[in-house]
């Protein structure tokens, strides 16, 4: 008897682990391929040929009927959230008010581990473990069992908040296979995914560059140098002592592939989620080209571009449910269409560039340290650039990037 096969080929497979969840027999794990990109894996021992996991595949066989009835440009009025977020701090919102009616939130942390990073989804159940889930990961989070756990908390009657990329809210309801409604669901504006191996090479090429013992914490997004990609790094000294150091995302590889899409994962560059049909009660992301789009609502003090603004799209009764509930944000209704101006993934998926190739193949055969010696090698012109653009003020910065947008 054949095998079940749960994808031929790998734009077919998101890694949800919708599957994984799913089998009653615990017959599949999810394994990383040659790149780190998790793909899930039958045990033949185990399978009892139920086929229960072809029949959870959202991403192969499910259709997404959401289409946006709200979109808001939108900041959090505590100031202190704001400023821990990576946009406009709604996210934290709507989560206190779950957690504030006993329910439970789940979305990714960024965990270390003896100085290695492990991106996965937890559950939260009180309001101060929130910050482990703020902030924006672009990486590839694990979804690990949440959504077994999610199910528990949703049979025994408690409201429970998913948060994630469009492909796991999606895996989530294909694994329900029922409405509950106590669930409400989110997914983010996203652009294709890392795998959590080469991102974690990533930052144990940077220990051993700078000779420190290891990582502590890493924010992708850090705002002490305004809105937008500036990364954070906290080492450990070998002396036991710690430093922070800042680092743009334009001079670092890692960042600098991620943003021009060298190091997704196959399937992001034909996502089926990457439009105006969203699978989540709510769609959040950062509104980017606000002072084109809307810049008549920059005049307010409390829309401040050096702060961060985020974009809410609303797709779902349920998605209207959870913004009447969210008190201390203030909103501006805007159009679907400003907001995917310069939020392409609400349009169609990353383009495949010519060079992810030549990219993956070097870190396959040379590691990370291969790829990190590639961008400096290759990227001097950019790092001149912004080393010195990163020079100036954050003010200074703001004029230079209005006058190059007009």
């Amino acid at each position: 008897m054949m095998g079940i096969i749960l994808f031929d080929e790998k734009t077919k497979c998101c890694a949800c682990g919708a599957c994984k969840n799913i089998c009653p027999k615990g017959a599949i794990a999810m394994k990383e391929d040659e790149y780190g990109f998790l793909y899930p894996q039958i045990d033949e021992k185990k399978c009892v040929q139920c086929g229960i996991c072809k029949k959870v595949c959202a991403y192969q066989n499910g259709q997404v009927k959401n289409t946006p009835i709200k979109c808001y440009a939108a900041v959090n009025k505590n100031k202190v959230e704001l400023m821990k977020s990576a946009s406009g701090g709604i996210f934290v919102a709507v989560a206190t008010s779950v957690l504030k009616e006993g329910g439970v939130v789940f979305g990714a942390a960024l965990d270390f581990e003896d100085g290695h990073a492990h991106p996965h989804h937890i559950a939260v159940r009180e309001i101060s473990q929130l910050y482990r889930l703020q902030g924006s990961k672009y990486v590839q989070s694990a979804i690990e069992n949440t959504y077994e756990e999610a199910k528990e908390e949703l049979n025994l009657g408690k409201k429970v908040l998913f948060s994630g990329t469009p492909c796991q809210i999606a895996g989530l309801y294909g694994y329900l296979r029922r409405e509950y409604e106590n669930l409400f669901t989110v997914d983010v504006i996203c652009h294709g995914v890392p795998s959590a191996k080469m991102f974690d090479d990533f930052l144990q090429n940077e220990t051993n560059k700078r000779n420190v013992k290891k990582i502590k914490e890493y924010i992708f997004r850090d705002k002490k140098r305004g809105w937008g990609m500036n990364g954070k790094i906290r080492f450990e000294l070998k002396n036991g002592s710690e430093k922070t150091v800042y680092i743009p995302a334009r001079l670092t590889s890692y960042n600098t592939f991620f943003l021009d899409g060298f190091n997704y994962r196959e399937n992001c560059y034909s996502c089926k989620y990457a439009n105006s049909k969203r699978p989540g009660d709510i769609t959040l992301g950062d509104y980017w080209g606000i002072e084109r789009e809307n810049p008549e609502l920059l005049k307010n003090k409390e829309y401040d571009i050096e702060n961060g603004i985020s974009c809410i799209i609303v797709n779902s009764k349920n998605g209207m449910k959870i913004m009447q509930n969210i008190i201390n944000l203030s909103m501006y209704e805007t159009q679907f269409e400003k907001i995917a101006n310069k939020n392409g993934q609400l349009k169609y998926p990353s383009k495949r560039p010519a060079k992810r190739e030549q990219i993956m193949k070097l870190y396959f055969q040379k590691g990370y340290r291969g790829v990190d010696e590639y961008f400096y090698r290759n990227y001097k012109k950019q790092i001149i650039v912004h080393t010195v653009f990163n020079a100036f003020p954050i003010g200074v910065r703001l004029k230079i990037k209005k006058v190059l947008h007009k």
